[in-house]
């Protein structure tokens, strides 16, 4: 995967990331929902104002379940027919590291907190059920979000050397690392605010980020 380079003049006329889902591109890695919001929403394909933030291509509620961060955990509310490691939820449960979840027959996915030092989770796609854009992976952000090498990082690119952070700021997305890294074009020696269609890159790593049109 290429990811596309925006104009230094074009990048900043797109203006700030302030967008509660944006989509993070990685080169070689693959493409992640990222989710800022404290409640994230679960359900079947799109068809209204009402749709799912994470809507599936799967016989599911329009919406089937939420997942909601309280303080450093997680809780999943069922509307809908929802198993978490094998048991039926009515109402709400405490998800931790590793869950299993699955929704409605067939649609199973996996919970997973990567650090234990950010309440940032992920969701994996277990079953073939994928949303209707190009999508490998789920991130619920809450402050900070790690890509990188190990196995602490919410995303994993087994190629690079460093680690980039992602971290909120003042309503905004901010980006900083300790490899030598640009961002659109430009060396960022400094955390940098990250803007629509910013693009990330280093000597082994790139990728971009944008916001998911409501």
């Amino acid at each position: 995967m290429n990811v596309a380079t925006m104009t230094h003049e074009a990048e900043q006329s797109a203006g700030n990331i302030e967008s509660p889902r944006q989509m993070l591109w990685i080169d070689s890695v693959g493409s992640f929902l990222l989710c800022q919001g404290e409640q994230t929403t679960i359900g079947g394909p799109q068809g209204s104002s009402e749709s799912a933030d994470l809507s599936l291509l799967a016989n599911l509620s329009r919406r089937h379940a939420t997942l909601i961060r309280s303080g450093d955990g997680y809780l999943l509310e069922a509307h809908a027919a929802v198993q978490v490691n094998g048991r039926n939820v009515n109402g709400r449960i405490n998800l931790s590291s590793g869950c299993e979840i699955l929704l409605g027959e067939n649609v199973r996915l996996r919970f997973q907190l990567p650090s234990a030092l950010s309440a940032t989770a992920t969701i994996d796609f277990l079953s073939d059920h994928r949303p209707d854009r190009s999508v490998d992976g789920v991130i619920l952000m809450d402050e900070t979000c790690l890509l990188g090498p190990g196995r602490e990082n919410h995303v994993r690119c087994p190629g690079w050397l460093e680690s980039v952070l992602l971290f909120r700021r003042g309503g905004s997305l901010w980006c900083k690392s300790r490899a030598e890294i640009c961002i659109d074009n430009e060396p960022a020696v400094q955390p940098r605010e990250l803007h629509a269609g910013s693009v990330v890159a280093g000597v082994d790593m790139r990728f971009r980020i944008e916001p998911v049109e409501e």
